[in-house]
């Protein structure tokens, strides 16, 4: 991201998609390009980022690849952990839009900042006066189901709620023990061929939480090239 604009993803892995979603080069890229030709969503999230004075708000830096998955999978259920302003959660919803169903099922638990004009000290933190996802289109809202709420007690939720899980994309800070428990706990949705996706920063490196998930589920995680994005493509689960 530049300092004072929005930038586009400018160098999508589309070989990122293909592994995990188990599909054609050709269809992952034509997905990928798809999601580059939606000028105008690009340009509604740009516009609002510049009114509260940031170029973003912390986000997974692959929301092409995420909108591909999506377009790819046709899942009923995404399951998505963090939002801040909304990018992802706007390209996941716009690929569910244009698969005509499925619901994107958003987790988040506010940062704000003390008062107007003082630093959270956290690059997620909400501005003044707007709530998670503010930068999402208002169209795209109606196959979202945003959950305020730490994840600990709203994943639990989801897990007796929903009957399956496609896609799993967690974009927050954790730590392995933690976020292991709520990996297991969500296991039993998603089936096979699901993916689940963990952000660990840039630069990060796996996580062992992920790890021991995807050996759990007979997988092997992929990395996102030039991000600490991994994630893998269930199978089997273990007996």
């Amino acid at each position: 991201m530049s300092s004072n604009s929005m930038q586009i993803e400018e160098d999508p892995d589309s070989a990122w998609v293909e592994r995990l979603a188990g599909c054609s080069a050709a269809l992952a890229a034509r997905r990928i390009h798809e999601a580059q030709r939606d000028v105008r969503l690009f340009r509604h999230l740009a516009r609002e980022h510049a009114r509260e004075g940031r170029a973003s708000y912390i986000e997974i830096d692959a929301p092409l690849e995420l909108y591909a998955l999506v377009r790819i999978l046709r899942p009923r259920h995404v399951v998505e952990v963090g939002v801040s302003s909304g990018v992802s959660s706007a390209y996941l919803l716009r690929a569910l839009e244009r698969n005509g169903a499925g619901t994107l099922h958003s987790v988040d638990l506010p940062k704000r900042p003390a008062k107007r004009g003082t630093p959270s000290g956290r690059s997620w933190s909400l501005p003044p006066g707007r709530e998670s996802g503010w930068a999402v289109p208002f169209p795209l809202r109606k196959r979202w189901d945003l959950r305020l709420g730490d994840k600990r007690e709203v994943l639990p939720l989801l897990a007796k709620e929903l009957d399956e899980i496609r896609l799993f994309v967690y974009d927050v800070p954790h730590e392995d023990a933690g976020s292991y428990r709520e990996f297991l706990r969500l296991d039993p949705r998603l089936p096979r061929g699901a993916v689940a996706i963990v952000d660990h920063g840039p630069g990060g490196e796996l996580c062992e939480a992920l790890a021991r998930w995807a050996a759990r589920r007979h997988a092997a995680p992929v990395g996102r090239t030039g991000l600490g994005l991994f994630g893998f493509r269930c199978g089997a689960r273990a007996p």
